[in-house]
């Protein structure tokens, strides 16, 4: 993971995205949050909790819950939100996703929401989610996501890059299937959802330049057949707006 260029990224943006709306909620966490839900959750992990919105719904379900980032910044800006809302029972922890700091066998239960994308190794990533998941914990991610067309999926993850140079790679749900299956976890829910974003305001999350939103824009319209069915820009009350998609998988360590 280029942990210098995702610093800076977030650094620079840390109360943003704490604020910003569709990162706080959404469908897709709101029914990974329903599936992981369980009569005795102990210890929970949120890995690169951004913001810290996963991380505090987690606490409602969980005696303990560690708020993991690799960005200080953005711990900072995810404590002081949690400890507003009275989140009592979450701590915070500066690693890198690809060397989680735990023993074997910590917790019932790991999440990781709208990161992977940023990840250089997301199978090794998801093998130290498994090291350090009890067996029978429960493992709930959620992703942007590609079509399953290659020449398509090339074209909105170099959207997305175009836009923030951190982001590496977002996968297709059929990619997400055979890299929980290589890491050794079994898929027991995917579901993929649509997520409507204002433009502007995709831009400015990211402090974007006239001659960037310019390029991002011609990205938009001038896309080829597929990856504009799935981007779907358009005009809405004099606003430009797009879709991305996200996937929501979850699994649990296979055992033997």
């Amino acid at each position: 993971m280029n942990l210098t260029n995702i610093q800076n990224q977030f650094s620079d943006h840390a109360e943003t995205y704490v604020q910003s709306p569709c990162f706080a909620t959404g469908e897709s966490l709101d029914k990974m949050i329903e599936l992981l839900q369980e009569p005795e959750i102990n210890r929970a992990l949120d890995v690169a909790t951004g913001g810290g919105h996963t991380a505090m719904r987690l606490c409602s379900i969980s005696d303990c819950v560690v708020a993991g980032d690799v960005t200080v910044s953005m711990l900072k800006a995810a404590r002081e939100f949690m400890t507003d809302n009275n989140a009592n029972n979450v701590s915070c922890c500066q690693h890198d996703a690809h060397m989680l700091p735990f023993p074997k066998q910590t917790f019932d239960l790991v999440t990781c929401r709208i990161a992977p994308h940023h990840f250089t190794d997301v199978l090794g990533f998801l093998e130290e989610v498994v090291r350090v998941s009890r067996l029978g914990a429960a493992v709930g991610i959620i992703d942007s996501c590609t079509p399953i067309q290659l020449s398509a999926a090339r074209y909105i993850n170099a959207f997305e890059r175009l836009r923030d140079t951190s982001h590496n790679h977002s996968y297709s749900c059929s990619e997400w299937k055979g890299l929980f299956y290589e890491a050794g976890l079994k898929v027991e829910y995917m579901q993929q959802f649509r997520k409507t974003l204002n433009f502007q305001a995709y831009c400015d999350r990211k402090s974007i330049s006239g001659l960037r939103r310019t390029q991002l824009k011609v990205m938009l319209f001038q896309a080829p057949e597929a990856a504009l069915k799935y981007l779907n820009p358009r005009n809405i009350n004099g606003e430009l707006v797009f879709d991305l998609q996200e996937m929501c998988v979850v699994g649990r360590p296979i055992v033997g």
